[in-house]
């Protein structure tokens, strides 16, 4: 039998989280109770040989819902633990896995939507600010900060009428927090609406929240659908924001937002239709930013590419990149992860540079994933040391955390070699 746990503070302690739950006593609470902030999990984690690499692979999470690391490229891990998201006991919540125990504690409680208002549950999209120790979380049309240490919780913005909240993050230096919020003109975007948000051109505003005040301002509005509002993690008047819509349609996807002249500009030059862009991210100097995408040439043929450049414009690089994935990620420009295609190259890949251009894919793990939605997107990252991939996979029917460590690259099987065999 699975004992749950309710962590209540010590009477005696500090209510300090550092090391294995010191400062709190254990409630052990059966079966039948109540899951609810504060309540621990015993370790779920397994650990297994990848088939293809050798690598050593270990299952974090072993849940019959989904659980998945936070968003694409949002920071996710919190003094060496990871914060996730997980539906267990049918609603949504964060979790925080300790990696010295490998237990598991919930972090919120948050009242459980509605059918219709499942989409207006963002909390994938959250955001830890580690010097802050504090994550921000998008749920149900608010901006909610979570303590880490004490887990107490405060709304600091609700979305104003007529508009929905999309997504934001916090600045490097804690100060505050820029979301956007888009006009809502179609009212389904995920039910077969994304191309006709875009066409309905919604009013976009980024608004600035104070995050020890909660006080409001907004920096910048647009009439066009606006999406992806990252923060530099250094600098911390410096942000970018994506033009959202079909990657052949939009004008220019990756633009930049100077919080201290409140001028933007374009960033990745020639963009349009036979150039596109897509998945941009800052890489950890928090100058300089990654992307791939997409180019169309006269033969109607296309072609892909991966790209690096500075948030000034300056020292572009881009190198052709015949290679398919949904999704990378790198903390910088010497060592990429991609996670393939689900059906016919299901893997966690990972690309070495290699001079001006990049060595041919290698397999670091099979994920097997299909990723159906963005709660099942595999979305590999690196650890900052870049030692490890954290991705998400639903393999076994449901989304689960993996980690996997990356060793000596030059030690992995090529992609070619694995699809050679596989029809041999």
């Amino acid at each position: 039998m699975t004992k749950l746990y309710t962590c209540q503070p010590s009477r005696f302690q500090t209510g300090s989280w550092e090391g294995f739950v010191l400062g709190f006593r254990l409630t052990e609470v059966g079966d039948t109770g109540e899951r609810m902030q504060g309540t621990w999990y015993n370790p779920e984690y397994r650990e297994y040989r990848d088939k293809l690499s050798g690598r050593r692979i270990v299952q974090l999470t072993d849940y019959f819902t989904h659980s998945n690391h936070l968003y694409f490229t949002n920071e996710t891990f919190y003094q060496g633990d990871i914060i996730f998201k997980s539906q267990r006991g049918n609603a949504s919540n964060l979790f925080r896995l300790k990696m010295d125990s490998m237990q598991i504690v919930q972090l919120t409680d948050l009242p459980q939507p509605s059918y219709h208002d499942r989409y207006f549950d963002r909390l994938l999209l959250s955001y830890v600010h580690e010097g802050n120790d504090e994550v921000y979380m998008f749920y149900l049309g608010q901006v909610l900060a979570l303590n880490l240490k004490t887990l107490q919780q405060r709304v600091l913005y609700d979305t104003t009428e007529g508009y929905y909240l999309s997504s934001g993050s916090p600045s490097a230096d804690g100060k505050y927090i820029v979301v956007s919020i888009n006009e809502n003109k179609v009212h389904r975007e995920f039910e077969g609406g994304f191309y006709e948000t875009w066409a309905a051109y919604p009013e976009t505003r980024l608004i600035r929240i104070e995050i020890e005040t909660g006080r409001t301002d907004t920096v910048y509005v647009e009439p066009y659908w606006i999406k992806h509002v990252n923060m530099s993690p250094t600098v911390p008047h410096l942000l970018t924001f994506c033009h959202e819509g079909p990657w052949d349609k939009i004008d220019h996807r990756v633009w930049l937002l100077d919080l201290t002249t409140g001028k933007t500009a374009k960033l990745v030059p020639d963009q349009g239709p036979m150039k596109s862009v897509g998945h941009e991210y800052w890489f950890t100097d928090g100058v300089r930013l990654g992307y791939h995408g997409r180019k169309v040439q006269p033969d109607g043929q296309i072609h892909g590419y991966f790209g690096s450049i500075r948030y000034d414009n300056t020292e572009q690089t881009e190198v052709d990149f015949p290679f398919t994935s949904h999704h990378f990620h790198s903390n910088d420009l010497e060592l990429i992860v991609g996670d393939g295609q689900r059906i016919t190259n299901p893997h966690v890949l990972l690309w070495k540079r290699n001079g001006y251009g990049f060595d041919q894919p290698r397999v670091l793990a099979y994920h097997g994933g299909m990723a159906i939605n963005a709660a099942t997107h595999v979305h590999p990252r690196f650890t900052a040391d870049a030692s490890q991939v954290l991705y998400t996979s639903d393999r076994g029917g449901y989304a689960n955390l993996y980690l996997a460590e990356v060793g000596d690259v030059e030690d992995l099987p090529l992609l070619a070699e694995v699809q050679a065999s596989k029809q041999a």
